[in-house]
């Protein structure tokens, strides 16, 4: 397969998927996580050659062969209840590009790739789980924001606000024991729960994408940080 990026933010969304997938990095199987490296360098271009193809469901067997081997290492996985996670979320994201909803087919694509956090977190015998809920919840409403601020989606503000209170309240029950996590989502509570006014044209998009990247570097840093004090004060 001829390696050509062209979708850059799903690469920079796998590589720091990768990272919270080790967060706090304490406890974590050196040997697995490095073992693991090729097998997130084989997802991500697999994922961005055939993503678009089942965006308009035109798939080549070759396609399919592709993902099969893509997914046969998280067959070693088996039977972990945390596989339905990225299961439930690809199935979604089939059936939504399936009936030509590629509003809610992006969303949820975007965030199935934040979900290998999980899987991937287990593959290094990560058993701190938490950092990747934060994660997934984080990334499916950015993904929900960035549909809202294109101009011509028929997407509400109120959608954005909804997905951000049901992600806090999720979060807020999983963090009892970790209630320091939480100081990661004053940033994007500002964003999301204001989300302002669609985009003016389809020209702001890249603009809009690179902030969204460095707040989602912030983001990063500051779980992970947070990730690693919680567990030193324990």
């Amino acid at each position: 397969m001829k390696l050509k990026v062209r979708n850059h933010g799903l690469y920079m969304l796998g590589v720091f998927s990768y990272v919270i997938s080790l967060s706090p990095f304490l406890g974590v199987n050196a040997l697995r996580a490095l073992v693991l490296l090729p097998i997130v360098a084989y997802t991500l271009p697999v994922l961005e050659k055939i993503q678009p193809k089942f965006m308009t469901m035109k798939v080549g067997h070759s396609d399919v062969l592709l993902a099969v081997i893509a997914g046969l290492p998280y067959v070693l996985l088996w039977p972990s209840p945390y596989l339905l996670v990225p299961g439930a979320l690809l199935a979604a994201t089939l059936l939504f590009y399936y009936f030509r909803n590629t509003l809610w087919g992006n969303v949820l694509g975007t965030t199935f790739i934040a979900s290998l956090s999980f899987l991937w977190a287990l593959f290094a015998e990560n058993g701190f789980l938490l950092p990747s809920a934060y994660w997934t919840l984080y990334v499916f409403t950015g993904a929900v924001y960035v549909e809202y601020k294109i101009p011509h989606r028929r997407l509400k503000a109120w959608v954005v606000r909804a997905s951000w209170l049901s992600s806090v309240l999720v979060l807020s029950t999983l963090s009892v024991n970790y209630p320091i996590l939480l100081l990661t989502l004053v940033e994007p509570s500002i964003r999301f729960l204001f989300p302002g006014q669609k985009l003016g044209s389809m020209k702001e998009i890249a603009t809009l994408g690179r902030k969204g990247a460095r707040r989602d570097a912030l983001f990063l840093v500051i779980l992970v940080s947070l990730s690693m004090l919680s567990h030193m004060l324990r």
